[in-house]
């Protein structure tokens, strides 16, 4: 009898098909404050030098700062030149803005952060001002704040788990500089006020 593959006792092999199993995409660890704050550094130095600015970079290593200031004075990130008015002293920030509701906010720490920065202000005589980087498609900008607009126009809250008081500021307080020559509207701002400030202790 002659072989007839087309028989029923013939099983029919289906094709293989092979199985695709979903593949996990790797998301990147989240940045650590550290992280963030140096890369901040790193873009406003950029950014400096991008603009033809002189500048000077502060070390933040703990043996180049006397003792004296250790726990009582924040130093600044940059020594800023402005070569007809002098010197000003920046402190680079890269922090998440939030939106409780329409209106944009950044924070900063109260005590650990303003309130030291205003004592290195007073101790050397030199204008602080704090400048917060946002990302804007491919180009980078900056939000500017003076420490002590920052104390007068900002809202202290208390954060709930940690209990530690910190500046709530609206980004609309901020001056926002693209250029080097938009550095020019630092000296056209005014504080609302004076309360805030005459409530800070001298040693603050």
């Amino acid at each position: 009898m002659a072989f007839n593959p087309s028989k029923k006792n013939i099983p029919l092999l289906k094709p293989r098909t092979s199985e695709v199993l979903p593949q996990k995409i790797a998301t990147p660890p989240e940045k650590s404050i550290g992280e963030k704050g140096r890369e901040g550094e790193q873009a406003l130095a950029e950014w400096f030098s991008d603009n033809g600015l002189a500048y000077v970079a502060v070390s933040q290593n703990k043996d180049t700062f006397a003792r004296l200031f250790r726990h009582e004075v924040k130093r600044p990130d940059f020594l800023l030149l402005f070569d007809s008015l002098g010197m000003i002293a920046v402190d680079a920030k890269n922090i998440t803005p939030y939106q409780p509701n329409k209106i944009v906010y950044y924070t900063l720490p109260l005590e650990e952060e303003v309130k030291k920065a205003i004592a290195f202000e007073r101790i050397f005589r030199m204008p602080v001002w704090y400048a917060v980087m946002e990302n804007v498609g491919q180009e980078v900008c900056w939000h500017w704040i003076s420490a002590l607009k920052a104390v007068e126009v900002g809202f202290v809250e208390t954060n709930a788990e940690k209990g530690v008081q910190f500046l709530k500021i609206k980004r609309d307080d901020f001056v926002r500089i693209s250029t080097g020559a938009d550095l020019a509207k630092l000296y056209l701002q005014r504080l609302p006020a004076l309360k805030n400030l005459s409530r800070l202790p001298l040693g603050a």
